[in-house]
């Protein structure tokens, strides 16, 4: 039985306090074994200190030094998020993202109703790829009404046998990918618009590297079926 994981998270808000609202989806088909990536990612930030091999990684978090990270410093804060990378990057997985300016939209509705048409062309364009799997599983932490109806609508129309499972962060390393794939989504549409914030810069050591060590680098993993 051929299964396919989509790990899917969010990034902004629908009412006023951000400018961007982000979507993105990360693909693990099952038949390839991940677990001794996963292995992997633990004992190096076993090796990080002030942190166990089970840290929960939230990427934006760590570079704008918030909540967990509030008291932590860069050095730790950068490899926090350069092992995540690693993980991504190593593990047989792809994914796609998809923003939203959000005062291109009148209101919650209108924007809810970009996501849809959004995520509804992506699965057209990508039926048959789909299509090759017995079952589609769907890992979300219903963090957002909106959007916990919009992946139900979409995916229960447009595909046959779907499951969907809510999760913690802490429970899969695919899910907090999911968040790193938010943020460097941002981070692309920042640099498209000249808006990076100096704590972003300051992190990434400027625009160009956080572009050539990161961007490109994660720009060729995109889902991009044969």
């Amino acid at each position: 039985m051929a299964d396919l994981s989509i790990f899917a998270d969010e990034s902004g808000d629908f009412g006023d306090q951000s400018y961007y609202y982000i979507i993105s989806l990360v693909f693990h088909e099952q038949q390839h074994n991940i677990s001794g990536h996963i292995a992997k990612l633990a004992e190096s930030l076993s090796n990080v200190k002030d942190l166990s091999q089970n840290h929960t990684i939230h990427t934006g978090a760590a570079i704008r030094r918030e909540d967990e990270y509030r008291t932590i410093d860069i050095e730790t804060r950068k490899a926090v998020f350069t092992r995540l990378f690693a993980f991504a990057r190593s593990a047989p997985i792809t994914h796609q993202a998809f923003h939203f300016r959000k005062k291109e939209h009148t209101d919650r509705l209108a924007l809810k109703g970009a996501i849809s048409r959004t995520l509804g062309l992506f699965l057209r364009d990508n039926a048959s790829y789909f299509l090759s799997f017995d079952r589609v599983v769907i890992y979300y932490d219903n963090g957002q009404s909106e959007i916990t109806e919009v992946l139900n609508t979409l995916f229960n129309g447009f595909l046959f046998n779907v499951e969907f499972r809510k999760v913690m962060p802490s429970q899969y390393r695919l899910f907090q990918v999911a968040d790193l794939c938010c943020t460097l989504e941002l981070m692309q549409v920042k640099i498209d618009t000249n808006q990076l914030s100096r704590s972003e810069l300051f992190f990434f050591r400027g625009k160009r590297l956080l572009k050539k060590d990161y961007l490109d680098k994660w720009r060729r993993q995109r889902l991009n079926p044969q």
